[in-house]
């Protein structure tokens, strides 16, 4: 049976090349999926870039058969229509459509007469357009917004931490000066009571020696 090779993320250059000048052209990007059209009209995943959208998303498998490109059925089209459908703009979203040979589980399936049958299963794909590096971008980009936001919330903890101590050092300043206050209340008492204290001694004394010129009484 007669094949042709059809790379439809890359055309006819390899994928390399052709994602270099994707990020310095801005030019139509795939899924990272090369495909292999049979002499049939039916276009099977041949290979899957590694690093590419396809892969990333993990369902498309080797051997898948694919039936349609944003709801319309594409077995049978032309090449350089399938690359036109495919291809777009770095960050766009296409939805594949792709038949697998499975087989039937305990439940049955369509068309399934027992367990272990061979049957077609067709399923979506929803896969972002965009080179390995593309991704790789992206990849960064979110690693360092992941980054700057951790970044923001310790600052951001290390503010209300300052804060904090900023608070605790003003209570304790206030408890500082009510503790002065008190102390110098205290002080005062003490000698307001000394003062008393030396007065009332004083007249004690005065008291006690009226009369006598200060000489003691005789025996």
């Amino acid at each position: 049976m007669q094949r042709r090779d059809d790379d439809l993320y890359s055309s006819m250059d390899s994928m390399a090349s052709r994602a270099s000048r994707s990020l310095q052209t801005g030019s139509a990007s795939g899924v990272g999926v090369f495909f292999q059209q049979e002499s049939d009209g039916k276009v099977y995943v041949k290979t899957i870039v590694s690093g590419g959208s396809a892969e990333r998303d993990g369902r498309v498998k080797l051997g898948d058969v694919m039936c349609g490109v944003d709801g319309r059925d594409v077995i049978g089209e032309p090449v350089s229509v399938l690359r036109s459908l495919l291809l777009g703009h770095e960050g766009s979203t296409v939805v594949l459509t792709f038949a697998r040979a499975v087989e039937a589980d305990a439940d049955g399936g369509e068309g399934a007469t027992e367990i272990g049958q061979t049957v077609i299963a067709k399923f979506d794909v929803e896969l972002v357009r965009g080179s390995p590096e593309y991704f790789a971008r992206m990849e960064t980009s979110r690693r360092y917004e992941a980054e700057m936001q951790d970044l923001r919330f310790q600052l951001k903890q290390a503010l209300g931490e300052e804060k904090e101590v900023a608070e605790e050092v003003e209570r304790v300043k206030r408890v500082l000066q009510l503790e002065r206050g008190a102390a110098a209340r205290r002080e005062k008492e003490l000698e307001d009571m000394r003062q008393a204290h030396v007065r009332e001694v004083a007249a004690l004394t005065e008291a006690g020696g009226g009369g006598g010129g200060g000489y003691p009484p005789p025996p």
